[in-house]
């Protein structure tokens, strides 16, 4: 009996599409890029989201897309050590079941679909799943510590100031508002 054919197929068109989107970043990323060094090229791109929600790290976009993106080869800066999320896309793990992030990808139903490149995407769009609730637990409580330790250094650098150098402090302050 031959197989059936596989309900996922993709092959990637390298259009950038999913580069339009915001890319995820999980603290399994930052270690992994620390590890190899590539967390200086991305480091400059981070940027924590989340006032009132869990917080989320992400990578900045320049014109609606990654700054990852290289918009003169349409290619990621960093494609060989790019995110978990856009190792995974298109496909995601809801903690139960894959499904499609983005069901308008070009790259869907087209070409063929190995047993080891679907194995590859269903582990990574995993590994993803794991990495999101992992990062969603621990970020908001690194977020805390780093915001204490801000406030206490903020606080010491303050009290060493002169009156005259607070009242000037004071002055810019309300130029802010």
């Amino acid at each position: 009996m031959q197989d059936a054919k596989p309900k996922f197929i993709f092959t990637c068109q390298e259009c950038g599409k999913c580069c339009d989107r915001e890319v995820a970043i999980y603290l399994s990323d930052i270690e992994r890029w620390s590890k190899d060094g590539t967390i200086y090229q991305v480091f400059p791109n981070l940027t924590v989201s989340g006032e009132s929600a869990p917080s989320s790290l992400h990578l900045e976009r320049e014109d609606g897309k990654c700054k990852m993106l290289d918009p003169e080869a349409n290619k990621c800066k960093i494609y060989d050590n790019r995110p978990l999320s856009c190792r995974a896309y298109p496909l995601r793990h809801d903690g139960t079941g894959f499904l499609l992030r983005d069901e308008e990808c070009p790259g869907l139903n087209k070409g063929e679909m190995s047993r080891e490149n679907l194995e590859e995407i269903r582990k990574d769009a995993i590994q993803e799943h794991d990495a999101e609730v992992h990062t969603a637990v621990v970020l908001p409580t690194i977020q805390a510590l780093l915001l204490s330790d801000m406030a206490k250094k903020s606080e010491e650098a303050y009290s060493k100031l002169t009156d005259e150098e607070k009242a000037k402090l004071e002055e810019i302050l309300k130029k802010e508002k």
